[in-house]
């Protein structure tokens, strides 16, 4: 079998994208995400990926949601983590290049503005021709969760890149899964929480990785406490909207069909994390 060659221009890249997508069955769109998401990836400074794409990387793309953005936690300023992923960038890896461009961020009320995700747009090109835009947004470290980070492997995006005849990419740093987890579980429980989404994230979670209840406790608690808001163990409602949030994301996935499933196994993950003392 004849080795593939590195495509020579954005054109032939999306050309030859085009053409595994056909032979493999694959959805061009989220293709191009997730070998976007990996080749960030490469170029993150100190921190760690966190959110679905994080999870994609781990895990896979058909059996995670689909996610936008990519989410990241620094463990340095946001202006050296800037800085350092501008620079990044610019030196490219295997001809993908690109800049960073901030955006307005979002005014949550009751969040410090230190504590608010900060977005950016990444508009990686490809041999010099613009390719897409992969929004960022990324969060501070909270309580040690950029820092220590898993360096997962994508087997997925390494494969499609040798067929694309790029090289293999290194593993990216990612949040380890207890803090995830724990973020998560606070997200979910707040008054009003739009993110149902994470249920689904909590089950993909939990079913794919080895999660370690002792240090998901203690991680929790730490963070409920950092954020002073609603105390641990948080008891988890379903909130208005959740049905159709969940209903959209969860299907074709191997998670539970219904919001209400979802939402009794997250009460009881609660419970087992909690058990593990």
């Amino acid at each position: 079998m004849t080795k593939p060659k590195r495509p020579n221009s954005r054109r032939n890249l999306d050309i030859a994208i085009d053409r595994l997508c056909i032979r493999t069955g694959q959805e061009p769109t989220r293709v191009k995400r997730l070998i976007a998401t990996v080749i960030v990836g490469q170029m993150l400074p100190n921190g760690a990926a966190k959110g679905g794409n994080a999870l994609k990387i781990r895990f896979g793309k058909d059996v995670t949601r689909f996610s936008r953005d990519l989410d990241t936690a620094r463990a340095s300023s946001l202006e050296e983590y800037v800085s350092r992923l501008e620079d990044s960038l610019t030196d490219g890896w295997s001809g993908f290049t690109g800049i960073i461009v901030p955006k307005e961020p979002a005014s949550p009320r009751g969040v410090p503005a230190a504590y608010v995700m900060r977005p950016f747009d990444i508009k990686l090109a490809y041999n010099g021709k613009s390719w897409m835009t992969l929004p960022l947004e990324v969060g501070h470290n909270e309580i040690g969760d950029a820092e220590d980070p898993d360096m997962v492997s994508s087997p997925e995006v390494a494969t499609i890149l040798k067929e694309l005849g790029l090289p293999e990419p290194a593993p990216v740093p990612c949040m380890r899964l207890e803090h995830q987890i724990a973020q998560k579980l606070h997200a979910l429980s707040g008054v009003g929480s739009e993110r149902a989404h994470d249920l689904i994230d909590l089950q993909i979670a939990v079913t794919g990785g080895n999660l370690d209840y002792l240090e998901a406790r203690k991680i929790c608690v730490r963070l409920f406490e950092y954020r002073q808001e609603q105390g641990w163990p948080p008891t988890l409602v379903k909130e208005e909207g959740w049905e159709s949030l969940y209903g959209a994301q969860a299907q074709g996935l191997s998670v539970l069909p219904s919001v209400d499933d979802a939402v009794d196994w997250a009460n009881s993950l609660v419970a087992k994390i909690e058990a593990s003392v």
